[in-house]
């Protein structure tokens, strides 16, 4: 069988937990088989994110109160601190560098913020963290939408979306190549998803559209930014019923919660990790309405982040303690086989230096 890899990459894995043996991981193909370092002991590593011209990788970490970013330069296959800081926020659980490097956009998803964070010319973090306060909330789920609550950034085209679950919101900034900190974004419209759709985490289509998960709504919503809510498509995620097989938090009702979200490596389709059903369906997103193609059990429980290789579909299946392959013939997932055991993977991201 193919590699997955392709030569000199690794795969950065975020064990997520509060114990010395999570953080960051690398794993390689070896000897037909998958081996795993620890780079680095890190209490709740949630996302991962590297800088676009240097050899940086960026992390956050934390839940409850706490947030912390990371930075680490990587060295032959070698993780070296460069930066640990707080987040300024609670909970951040995504992260992304603007194209030219300048910026560390955080999102701190609890506390309802933007961390903006200058980066200096080696990637080290420069100067202290700026925030952006979200305001929102008001969603029919009065638990989760009780305020503004950002999951994901993401840059297409100069252009910052933020995905807000809590305030069932697409915010959109534009990135002032001419300034830095909180300034440097400038607010460019919201557009509003479905009410209770509770918006998780989104992919750029060919034609400009988003494909964004419902994690309230287990559903997937399709549509243009600035264009009504009414424009918007909108179906379930999964055609599976009855009650969900598993649950992450004790504290949430046990029900599906889709997650992560990524296009096919052609563009037509997009993959949608359902948590709780534990399966990843399978989406033409071609037509203005997304079709179900297909829908296939992950074989492990709460797929949390997935990465696309050219024929196959990796998932980190937190509370599985694996990482699965499904492969990809025609661009649909297969039966999924379990990679390499892992504890709590919770983020996926090729690697080369």
């Amino acid at each position: 069988m193919a590699h997955i890899l392709d030569d000199g990459e690794i795969l950065l894995v975020a064990s997520r937990g509060t114990a010395p043996t999570h953080g960051l991981y690398k794993w390689q193909e070896a000897d037909g088989g998958w081996q795993g370092t620890q780079l680095a002991t890190v209490t709740e590593l949630s996302a991962l994110a590297r800088h676009p011209s240097l050899p940086v990788v960026y992390g956050t970490s934390g839940v409850g109160q706490d947030g912390s970013i990371h930075a680490w330069r990587m060295t032959g296959g070698e993780a070296d601190r460069i930066g640990e800081k707080s987040s300024d926020g609670a909970e951040p659980c995504h992260l992304v560098v603007d194209p030219s490097g300048r910026l560390l956009i955080v999102t701190n998803y609890t506390s309802s913020t933007l961390a903006i964070q200058n980066l200096a010319a080696d990637g080290g973090f420069d100067g202290p963290i700026e925030l952006i306060r979200l305001k929102g909330g008001g969603g029919p789920d009065s638990f989760r939408q009780d305020d503004a609550h950002p999951h994901q950034a993401i840059v297409h085209a100069g252009t910052l979306f933020v995905i807000d679950l809590g305030a069932d919101l697409v915010r959109a900034y534009g990135i002032d190549p001419a300034r830095r900190g909180a300034v440097a974004l400038v607010p460019a419209g919201e557009t509003a998803v479905p009410a209770g759709t509770g918006p998780r985490h989104a992919v750029v289509l060919s034609d400009g559209r988003l494909a964004i998960s419902g994690e309230l709504g287990s559903n997937l919503v399709v549509g243009r930014p600035g264009n009504p809510v009414t424009d918007w498509a909108n179906v379930p995620s999964t055609s599976r019923t009855g009650p969900a097989k598993t649950s992450h938090l004790a504290h949430l009702p046990v029900r599906n919660y889709p997650g992560d979200l990524q296009r096919s490596p052609d563009g037509s389709m997009v993959y949608l990790a359902n948590r709780g059903h534990d399966t990843i369906s399978a989406f033409d997103v071609t037509g203005s309405l997304p079709r179900l193609l297909g829908e296939r059990d992950v074989g492990a429980k709460w797929p949390l982040h997935m990465l696309v290789r050219p024929d196959r579909l990796l998932v980190a299946a937190t509370d599985g303690d694996k990482v699965m392959a499904l492969p990809l013939a025609g661009m649909m997932p297969g039966e999924a086989r379990e990679l390499f055991a892992c504890t709590s993977p919770g983020w996926l991201m090729p690697y080369r230096g």
